[in-house]
Formats: C-alpha cells, structure tokens, sequence
C-alpha cells in the first residue's frame, strides 16, 4: 500500500506539476533512486522477479535459502539444516559439568567475567591463562540455555548435581590433563 501511495504521488508530481526527479525524492522522502524505480516498476513485481533469482533451495528440506553473491549462488542449506546446526555444542549438562570443572580447578564457579575472551584479553596474565587451560562455553551461551549466570551458578551449586557431576568432572580431567 505505501509504495502504491507513493508511485500515485510521484506520477502526480512529474505529470501535473512538472517536477524533476530530484524534487519529487525531497517531497516524498525518498532518493532519487527509488524515484527512478517507481517510475520503471510501479508494482514492484520486476525487483521481487530479480529477488527471486538469487534464491535458492535447501537440500535438506527444500525451504527457500538466502541468497550470496549473485544468481546461482544461494545457499545450499537453509540455517537450520545446514550441517553442525542441528546438534548444539553445548547443552545444559555440558555447561553445568564446565562449570563444576572450573570449580575443582579454580576453587569457585566462574562467573560471566570468567569466560569472556573480552575480559579475559583486558585482565591478561591469569585471566587469560585460566580460560586458555580448558574447554568453556562462551558467556553469552550461559546465558542462552539458562536465562541468567545466576540461575546457572544455582543449578551448578545444587549438591546432589554437584555430587553426580563431580565423578564425570574427574574422570574427564584425567583425559585432559596428561
């Protein structure tokens, strides 16, 4: 409908009042260029017909994929199916047995500063060194599986999770740690 509103107004403008282009862009504010493609696509249907070109279609499960560099180059897989994106790296059990880790290494659990590579690069020496030292999930994945790194660290202080995770915790240290 807005473009509809638009292409009448800019046609009112060039035909009845004479307008160039460039007044009509300042009237409706819109550039120049768009003017211009009003005037040689009133509908719009040329840009989508264009559009529609570069897309293509996923090979896993045939919805439309986004388009790259130019015709023919879209993308084989859609964003959910492309591979690696349907098993997620880390779950929540993944994350609480890193934190559990972090905790028997480091006597704590880590905080949100703790497994930021940003921090970690401002902190330097220790800071970097710590996270150097292991396998930890990003801050911001925390925060995606648990909502908050409080409700994280609660999970991850409960005993009898703690007590459960702590055998996988060494077991797993003795892999790492030759």
């Amino acid at each position: 409908m807005e473009r509809r509103r638009a292409v009448v107004l800019a046609g009112h403008y060039r035909e009845v009042e004479g307008l160039s282009i460039a007044q009509i862009a300042d009237r409706l504010g819109r550039s120049p260029a768009t003017i211009k493609a009003y005037f040689y696509d009133p509908t719009g249907e040329k840009a989508r017909a264009v559009k529609a070109r570069y897309q293509g279609v996923c090979r896993g499960c045939g919805a439309y994929t986004q388009p790259r560099n130019g015709k023919g180059d879209a993308y084989a897989y859609c964003k959910a199916c492309h591979p690696g994106a349907i098993e997620r790296r880390w779950t929540r059990d993944r994350v609480i047995g890193a934190m559990l880790e972090w905790r028997a290494r480091y006597g704590q659990l880590p905080s949100s500063y703790d497994w930021s590579r940003t921090h970690a690069r401002r902190r330097g020496g220790e800071a970097l060194g710590r996270l150097a030292k292991g396998e930890w999930p990003a801050a911001s994945v925390v925060t995606r599986l648990f909502g908050t790194w409080e409700d994280a660290r609660a999970v991850a202080a409960q005993p009898t999770r703690a007590m459960q995770t702590r055998d996988l915790a060494s077991a797993s240290s003795l892999d790492l740690h030759p």
